[in-house]
């Protein structure tokens, strides 16, 4: 299956080098080195989608950065992204987004780079290094953590962190789809000012400056891992590698004072410097 793998990315990076101008197929299936009667299966065996609903995500992925440029206009978007008419653009905007370009544009274009098939926004932010206080779980369903959490706020509490608190954060260390759930792990974190130097129960973590890829999930903690598959979803149509850093959660709202649908958590995906993005 890695070998599969490396071979659509190459078709990937052919396809995405050349929006404007889609490579045929026969060019896509040499890219992979697939005989062309196989490949469009292959891809969608692979991706889920057609060719052709691959080319359309990353072009208003494209369309998407461009209008967040202040000189931006739809019609000039839709031109420069290879669509013929702004309607045509438009229809394929709603399609992928869920919104029309005009509807980007009102809700915030310069924050939302990208959009999952459901159609939830995906943003690329320039985050800052966060210094994270962590207690780590091993084993157990990541559900039912207030317990650790509650470790963790007393200890900060007690050592007058309080005031230094900058956020609240979970790392899900582990696929729950994928491991078994004994060995799950989860670190409850909490990011501060100043963090000294915790007890020995506790951990340091950094979470370092750069690019995150974030996608905003609405609702209860229980709806997390599906929004969580949606973003790495997402992110495969920006053509941007992930880190060798886990996803993690911020959590925005108090449990303890907000209804469970209305909580609101970001899920955030460190992001390769696009320099240094391997061909």
């Amino acid at each position: 299956m890695d070998g599969w793998i490396a071979r659509m990315e190459n078709a990937l990076a052919t396809l995405a080098a050349r929006l404007d101008e889609p490579p045929s197929l026969e060019e896509l299936a040499s890219a992979a080195n697939v005989s062309p009667f196989h490949f469009h299966r292959i891809w969608r065996a692979m991706t889920g989608e057609t060719v052709a609903r691959t080319i359309a995500r990353l072009r208003i992925a494209n369309a998407q950065q461009r209008l967040a440029e202040p000189d931006a206009s739809v019609t000039s978007v839709a031109m420069e992204t290879g669509f013929g008419t702004s309607q045509s653009f438009a229809r394929a905007f709603r399609r992928v987004t869920g919104m029309s370009p005009t509807e980007f544009l009102s809700n915030g274009a310069e924050r939302i780079t990208a959009a999952t098939a459901e159609g939830a926004p995906l943003r690329i932010e320039l985050r800052e290094r966060a210094e994270l206080v962590v207690l780590r779980r091993e084993g157990g369903a990541y559900r039912e953590l207030n317990e650790l959490f509650w470790q963790l706020w007393n200890w900060a509490e007690g050592a007058g962190k309080l005031d230094g608190l900058q956020g609240i954060y979970g790392i899900p260390l582990d696929d729950p789809v994928s491991i078994e759930e004994h060995r799950l792990r989860y670190d409850a974190c909490l990011a501060f000012t100043d963090p000294g130097k915790p007890p020995a129960a506790f951990a340091r973590v950094t979470l370092p400056a750069g690019d995150y890829a974030v996608v905003r999930h609405h609702g209860s903690y229980e709806g997390l891992e599906a929004s969580n598959q949606r973003a790495i979803d997402a992110l495969l149509a920006l053509a941007r590698d992930p880190a060798d850093f886990p996803l993690f959660h911020h959590f925005l709202d108090d449990p303890e004072e907000v209804a469970p649908e209305a909580l609101r958590t970001d899920i955030l995906i460190r992001l390769v410097p696009a320099e240094n993005r391997p061909c």
